[in-house]
């Protein structure tokens, strides 16, 4: 089987108790169905602590651990050490436990495995350095767990799509928001050929980036556009306090004041860490873009990577103001984690997301590149 990774995995290691926001709390953990079954297993006075936290998964659904009123996970202790561990040893973690924030995308025999932004070691290392990313492929002689009913036409297509995708973000004589721009335009015209895979390659080939862009939005009308799109996120399941107390600090520092002199000098300040709204594009491209194979939306795929980082763009401002032009690596690293976990570790969410991306007004492409 062949594994790509971005070139920051490797340096990736888990802090355990060291860490500040541990990620045994604050959301489900789902429980595959291997480890349920074995925890059944369990004798003693261990195994019926495991089984008065287990509830039993729905209509197909993975069984999941009941979390306490506090949003713990039943074994995290008061050390931020996991009890099931101790008790039971590495081997016996559920899949969820054991690979966060790993993750894996499986296209029959080719896989792709990063780390989540919604950790804070991984947003670390993913916002971390100023120079263009890059990818390291393997091949193992693991077996493919599963064929996935794709087209594999379409899926070799995507793969040259997201090359190029790749290489618009990575283009440093646009700017980062005309790189957003262009990142759309290229999304809309896969789009309209996702139906016809042998013709995608001509377009790659042929496209050429432009500068243009929309009309910028006046300030009153952005911020208008702006709280359409907070509202969007704010009526998906919030998994942690300290999301919308983002949202509430950015409305009353800002959106409530001069918005106009918050955003300018926000961008030219913060302009020599451009790279980081970068390193964000290419995270959520890298993760995402693919999946088109499997519902045939690459362009929503597009959408989603744009508009996360404008939100997040959102969220430094308001951060930027209240600290009187200043933001912090670590605070930076502290908002994308909280998008991160608000966005990609729900399904819920994710979803709801994604669906509001191709059917609200504001999210056409226009409409978000008047934001840019």
């Amino acid at each position: 089987m062949k594994v790509l990774v971005p070139d920051y995995y490797k340096d990736f290691k888990c802090i355990a108790g060291a860490c500040e926001d541990t990620c045994c709390a604050g959301w489900q953990v789902d429980v595959d169905e291997e480890s349920f079954a074995y925890y059944k297993t369990i004798k003693g006075a261990f195994g019926e602590r495991l089984r008065s936290v287990m509830v039993e998964g729905k209509k197909g659904c993975e069984g999941q651990f009941r979390i306490r009123e506090n949003g713990r996970c039943p074994f995290l202790n008061d050390d931020n050490l996991c009890d099931l561990y101790a008790e039971l040893g590495e081997d016996a973690l559920c899949v969820t436990c054991d690979q966060y924030p790993r993750y894996t995308t499986e296209f029959g025999n080719y896989k792709e495995v990063g780390i989540a932004l919604s950790c804070k070691t991984a947003a670390e290392l993913i916002l971390r350095d100023d120079r263009t990313p890059g990818f390291t492929e393997s091949e193992n002689d693991e077996s493919f767990t599963r064929l996935n009913n794709i087209d594999g036409e379409l899926f070799y297509a995507l793969m040259g799509a997201r090359k190029k995708a790749f290489e618009i973000i990575w283009d440093r004589s646009f700017s980062i928001s005309e790189r957003m721009a262009v990142l759309l335009d290229y999304g809309e015209g896969l789009q309209k050929l996702i139906k016809k895979p042998a013709q995608m390659g001509a377009y790659i080939k042929e496209y050429v980036p432009s500068k243009k862009s929309a009309k910028r939005l006046a300030p009153d009308k952005e911020v208008k556009r702006y709280y359409s799109i907070w509202k969007c996120y704010m009526k998906q399941v919030i998994i942690k306090k300290e999301w919308p107390m983002l949202l509430k600090a950015l409305h009353e520092d800002v959106y409530l004041k001069d918005y106009e002199k918050a955003a300018k000098a926000f961008d030219s300040g913060y302009i020599r860490k451009e790279y980081e709204y970068e390193n964000l594009l290419n995270y959520f491209v890298f993760r995402y873009f693919l999946k088109a194979v499997m519902d045939g939306d690459v362009l929503t795929k597009v959408k989603l990577a744009v508009v996360s980082v404008l939100i997040i763009r959102q969220c430094d401002i308001g951060r930027w103001t209240a600290n009187e032009g200043k933001l912090s690596y670590e605070e930076q690293v502290d908002i994308c984690h909280l998008y991160s976990r608000e966005l990609e570790h729900s399904e819920e969410n994710l979803a709801g997301i994604c669906k509001l991306l191709g059917k609200k007004n504001f999210f056409k492409i226009e409409k978000i590149k008047e934001l840019i």
